[in-house]
């Protein structure tokens, strides 16, 4: 596959490969509540469970560089085109020597993929992922779903996180994609696939209290 693919679809999948915390926190309107994250441009609040933490533009670069994946020239476009998301939280304060469970949100414009359904991007958007990351397993096929009232899609993976001192780890990641208007939310999710570390419930609870303004 030549480079220039890849840089096409990195810029629209990298935020999706979610381990370690490997996702930033953009600076945004934060309510007097700290755990009450809120966008107004975006439309978008949410809340922070009281234990987690909020992710670092500095930890997420570390992160970055800390993958390794089976695709050196995908790792390395996937740090070019790094961008901070909207928000990004992780359960555990870094160092953290495990799979970190960890949540965020983008937003970003459909551009070329206008028109096509949440489920339809998400079928784009999970064999790109597959190519790059150690025994990948589909476990969740994209499916409808809402959040916030919106329809929207949800698929999960499985694969082998692997670091270059050589440990590795199981790891899940979870996506959902939610249609906002010309733009659209990616949610991920990542946390150790047995959940020793944290468990998805705490997932569960961060997306149940997500609000979009329509």
């Amino acid at each position: 596959m030549a480079l220039e693919f890849k840089e096409s679809i990195v810029q629209l999948t990298m935020r999706l490969i979610l381990a370690f915390g490997l996702f930033a926190f953009a600076t945004s309107a934060l309510a007097d509540d700290p755990n009450l994250f809120v966008n107004e441009a975006a439309g978008l609040t949410l809340q922070k469970p009281d234990h987690w933490v909020y992710v670092t533009a500095a930890q997420n670069l570390e992160n970055l560089k800390a993958m390794k994946l089976n695709d050196a020239e995908y790792h390395a476009a996937m740090q070019k085109y790094a961008t901070a998301p909207l928000v990004a939280m992780m359960k555990h304060k870094e160092p953290f020597e495990d799979v970190n469970p960890s949540f965020k949100v983008n937003l970003k414009p459909y551009g070329a993929h206008k028109g096509k359904t949440p489920v339809e991007l998400l079928e784009f958007i999970v064999p790109q992922i597959e190519k790059v990351f150690r025994d990948f397993a589909l476990s969740q096929t994209p499916i409808q779903v809402s959040i916030s009232g919106i329809e929207s899609a949800y698929a999960r993976i499985e694969y082998t996180m692997e670091i270059p001192d050589g440990r590795t780890f199981p790891t899940t990641s979870e996506i959902w994609i939610v249609p906002h208007g010309d733009y659209f939310f990616m949610i991920g999710a990542g946390t150790r696939r047995d959940e020793k570390t944290g468990k998805r419930e705490e997932i569960r609870d961060i997306l149940n209290s997500i609000h979009i303004e329509r």
